[in-house]
């Protein structure tokens, strides 16, 4: 079995809550085995009210996983939002490196 991880970006500025990562579990188990989620809120810049971009990471057990996923949810709408989803480099997740 080969991994993969899947980036699935979408802007929620404040509105992330406690429920964010357990909605995002739910709704990409219905494309694989999800075996991490990752919520990670990114500042633009480094002052004190810079926006914040909110990006959601999707690992499945299977790169092909992550492909069915991303076809389904790029374009769609989640919480209010278009989703912005792509296959985000493997490598970069395994090291924490979210900013890309």
């Amino acid at each position: 079995q080969s991994s993969g991880s899947s980036g699935i970006n979408a802007e929620y500025g404040e509105d992330v809550d406690d429920e964010l990562e357990n909605e995002v579990r739910e709704e990409c188990s219905k494309y694989g085995s999800v075996k991490k989620v990752v919520v990670y809120q990114e500042a633009q810049s480094d002052a004190e009210d810079a926006e914040v971009v909110v990006k959601l990471f999707v690992q499945f057990h299977k790169t092909s996983e992550c492909e069915v996923a991303v076809k389904r949810l790029h374009g769609r709408w989640f919480g209010g939002r278009a989703i912005d989803a792509s296959l985000y480099d493997e490598q970069k997740f395994l090291r924490d490196d979210l900013s890309g």
